[in-house]
């Protein structure tokens, strides 16, 4: 290996190198560790040919840019000496596989970039053997690499920019296009969180109407129809005549692309995209349909083979796993053990609750309250009754085994299989009284930041009935009069009937009008056990002074047992 020296001036990167993301902060701190110990590593370059006097770089494009960045901030200039491995006589093809095999090596490429990287070595020519070899990957990882090139755009930026997982993104990636946009809100939303579950909403259903692609009529089978869905979905009883049906409507839909297509392919399984280019205008161009292990049928169109790709490679990248069971037959034992375990759990009301405080624990999502009240200690008698009791549960939870452990508690609730060692450790009664806090404490106004004043909606009629009285959960407390200006202070002093404590209002500052106030409210509400003003926002169901009652009655019911939390009026601090 001949090492020599070339400027900054000239060198160039490369168009084609696998790496398309770049961490600022870290080209920033290779940038000082370069100016402060020079460069301790040279760079691998091809040889300028033609009228460019540019060297191309092969490897070291994050020095090549820590250099750019010492540039523009003056540190060094163009002449900047650079030590240079000068690879001779390379096609940008080979150029492309260098750089490719060095990153992956290096193990410095998102998922992503790995499988776009091993995608252009297959496309390439690259034998599967040589991709194993110089990779180091295993054929197992190259062809889970390959399945990202599957997902949608938005799915691949999400992966990109790690709002979801590798697992989760694989997962996704079985699904057809229109499943992975429906899906992928409820995946960033932590709606779903676990392989499982995906899969289970990807695959976990008979076929349904909506992906057939024949004629109904066509079908002589029975229909089952789910009716807890809100559209009612009709699913395929008869899988196998489903796939048939399909089969042969994906043969008359590939006849019809003939006409005007220089080749077409119907293929059973997964369309693998690195096997194709799109056509530019006016190319022949062919058609591939593809329909999935599941039976949704995409149809893949204005394409170009790559004739470079090594056909062993393809078949061994392609092939489907050989299983005992396949995905029909699958289908049908799970669905016949998944009945039978729900006729087995109605039955039995212990486990059927055992089920529902799982589900309960892995989904868990406190109300917003409980961190709005952990900013600053709260009096209120309620606060505490609910806080007594989350202990007496949490208690209850790490008496049968349940370790909060580093990560706390929900870490530890996202596990299911754990869960259920835990929860089958409980009593009849701590099963029913963990089950009813965690119900409770998930259970609120939706929105905090607007009064909830239709007495239709969920929160008002279980608090009506219950016969809740704010008298005997609160009073104003400092966090509330402190929101208030003096007018409204003097109107709550006279509606409390504290007016004989105060022999004139005008002679105070609002800041001790507010704890002279707040004092009394607590004092009347040990001796008492009740508040002697509550405000009328704050009744059940609230009245909003702010609106008419047409306004009320017309108001949406956005109740759903979920919150927000206050924001700090700062407008009505302290005015003195």
């Amino acid at each position: 290996m001949t090492i020599q020296t070339v400027t900054l001036a000239q060198l160039e990167a490369s168009a084609g190198n696998p790496r398309k993301a770049f961490d600022e902060t870290s080209i920033i701190g290779l940038a000082q560790s370069i100016k402060t110990d020079g460069l301790l590593q040279n760079l691998v370059v091809a040889k300028p040919k033609g009228r460019t006097k540019k060297f191309m770089i092969i490897s070291g494009e994050r020095r090549f840019r820590a250099m750019q960045h010492l540039l523009s901030q003056g540190e060094i200039s163009q002449d900047f000496t650079v030590p240079v491995e000068v690879k001779e006589n390379l096609t940008e093809e080979e150029i492309l596989r260098i750089a490719t095999i060095e990153n992956v090596q290096r193990e410095n490429l998102s998922p992503l970039e790995e499988a776009n990287a091993i995608a252009a070595l297959v496309q390439d020519g690259e034998k599967l053997e040589e991709i194993v070899s110089k990779t180091g990957l295993s054929v197992t990882t190259i062809k889970r690499r390959l399945s990202l090139l599957n997902l949608v755009d938005v799915a691949k930026d999400a992966l990109l920019n790690k709002e979801i997982d590798l697992s989760l993104a694989e997962a996704l990636s079985i699904g057809t296009s229109e499943q992975q946009n429906e899906l992928l809100g409820d995946v960033l939303n932590g709606w779903i969180d676990t392989v499982s579950d995906l899969k289970e909403k990807l695959v976990g259903n008979l076929p349904s109407v909506a992906d057939a692609i024949f004629p109904k009529e066509l079908y002589t089978g029975t229909y089952t129809t789910d009716l807890f869905s809100e559209d009612k979905t009709t699913f395929f009883n008869d899988v196998d005549e489903f796939m048939a049906l399909q089969l042969a409507q994906a043969e008359k839909w590939a006849e019809d692309y003939r006409k005007t297509r220089e080749w077409v392919e119907v293929i059973e399984g997964r369309f693998s995209p690195w096997q194709y280019e799109e056509a530019e205008e006016g190319q022949p161009c062919g058609t591939v349909i593809s329909i999935s292990n599941y039976g949704s049928v995409e149809v893949h169109d204005n394409l170009l083979k790559i004739s470079k790709v090594d056909e062993d490679t393809t078949k061994v990248l392609g092939e489907k796993p050989v299983v005992t069971y396949p995905a029909p037959l699958c289908r049908y034992m799970s669905m016949h053990k998944s009945v039978a375990v729900q006729a087995a759990l109605i039955a039995n009301p212990r486990k059927a609750m055992e089920l529902a405080v799982i589900q309960k624990l892995s989904k868990y999502k406190a109300h917003g309250l409980h961190q709005y009240f952990a900013k600053d200690e709260t009096e209120s008698p309620a606060l505490l009754y609910v806080e007594e009791q989350a202990s007496i549960v949490l208690e209850t939870l790490e008496s049968c085994g349940f370790k909060k452990g580093e990560q706390g508690v929900l870490s530890f609730f996202n596990s299911e299989e754990k869960l259920y060692d835990v929860v089958t450790g409980l009593s009849d009664a701590q099963l029913t009284t963990t089950l009813l806090t965690l119900s409770a404490m998930e259970f609120g106004q939706f929105s905090s930041d607007v009064l909830d004043t239709k007495s239709s909606s969920l929160m008002n009629r279980f608090a009506v009935d219950m016969g809740i009285n704010m008298q005997h959960s609160w009073w104003a407390d400092e966090d509330f009069l402190r929101r208030r200006n003096k007018i409204q202070l003097q109107k709550i002093i006279n509606e409390a009937g504290f007016a004989s404590q105060f022999a004139n209002v005008a002679d105070y500052k609002k800041g001790e009008l507010v704890k002279k106030l707040a004092k009394l409210f607590a004092k009347s509400f040990s001796e008492n056990g009740h508040s002697q003003w509550v405000p009328e926002a704050m009744q059940f169901p609230a009245i909003n002074p702010d609106k008419s009652q047409t306004e009320t009655d017309l108001e949406e019911d956005t109740d759903d047992g979920s919150g927000d939390d206050f924001e700090d009026d700062e407008s009505l601090e302290d005015d003195e």
